[in-house]
């Protein structure tokens, strides 16, 4: 399924917003790191993201029994692919100072939260049409 250019946005402004966002909390709380550190993160949960909005919209065009096994399979595959880079993050590129685990943590929660409103929007929105 091919995500609406309004979606894609919506995602790529997202991504922007929360780049200023954290590179300005970052700068003040944690004058040590770069802009250079918070990228990374912040395009690896943009890819998450996007790969799971994509899953979750697939799900959508199918038939009703399985939308719901699209969203779960969608919420499990952000937490595996997460889990996947918090690995890589940590362990391989040895970002594991308090300033690293905060930043993955705040992005996570970040995306998180806007991937649920996105899901419960489109959620409420074809259950509205349906009733």
């Amino acid at each position: 399924m091919k995500l609406s250019s309004k979606t894609l946005l919506v995602h790529v402004l997202f991504v922007v917003l929360l780049t200023g966002i954290s590179y300005s909390f970052v700068y003040f709380f944690y004058p040590r790191l770069t802009l250079n550190d918070i990228l990374l993160p912040l395009l690896v949960f943009g890819c998450i993201s996007l790969i799971v909005l994509v899953v979750f919209e697939t799900g959508q065009s199918k038939e009703k029994d399985s939308r719901s096994l699209f969203t779960m399979a969608a919420m499990g595959l952000k937490f595996f692919l997460s889990m996947v880079f918090a690995l890589v993050y940590f362990a391989v590129l040895k970002k594991s100072s308090t300033e690293y685990i905060i930043l993955f943590f705040l992005l996570y929660l970040a995306f998180t939260i806007y991937l649920i409103i996105v899901i419960i929007k489109v959620l409420k929105i074809k259950s509205l049409k349906q009733g």
